[in-house]
């Protein structure tokens, strides 16, 4: 039994009972306990199959999945369905929950593999400036010093990238 209280808005801790009743647990909520989710963060339907992307509301911040065995002309044609509406079964991905499995772009997709790309090579900028070049190991206190340090460093990585590039030329 749950019960629904009134508190004062003055500050008074005074409260009083405004009705009793039984909670009810949503439908949804029973549905999505059916669902697992795989390595990629895709929804595994209970019939076993990979549920297909169906875009991202960008408001809520989730992706949408629906049912591997519907389309939008004919509905759903799977032999044991799991939802009553003909478009199938769709459930909602909140991203806030874990971005690094729910991740826009979708993992392995082709834009995820091109930010990938261009993330990579930023990390490998990044541990040459660091490592290789030492950039920490200056004991500059002027922040003209650690930018002229900068500088140099970046230009040595210019001249790296020259000097693979014609070699690559022959």
């Amino acid at each position: 039994m749950m019960l629904t209280l009134s508190m004062n808005t003055a500050g008074e801790k005074t409260s009083r009972l405004l009705s009793t009743s039984i909670p009810v647990i949503p439908d949804i909520l029973l549905i999505m306990m059916i669902f697992t989710i795989d390595d990629d963060g895709v929804p595994i339907c209970k019939m076993g199959l990979r549920m297909h992307k169906d875009g991202y509301g960008a408001a809520k911040h989730r992706a949408k999945y629906r049912c591997p065995k519907a389309n939008r002309k004919y509905g759903c044609f799977c032999e044991h369905p799991c939802s009553p509406a003909k478009y199938g079964r769709a459930v909602h991905i909140f991203t806030d929950d874990n971005p690094r499995l729910f991740n826009i772009p979708p993992r392995d997709s082709k834009a995820w593999k091109k930010e990938y790309d261009g993330r990579t090579s930023v990390e490998r900028s990044n541990k040459r400036e660091k490592e290789d070049y030492k950039l920490e190991y200056g004991r500059h206190r002027s922040t003209k010093m650690w930018y002229c340090r900068l500088y140099g460093i970046m230009m040595l990585q210019h001249l790296d990238a020259w000097e693979t590039f014609q070699k690559s030329l022959g």
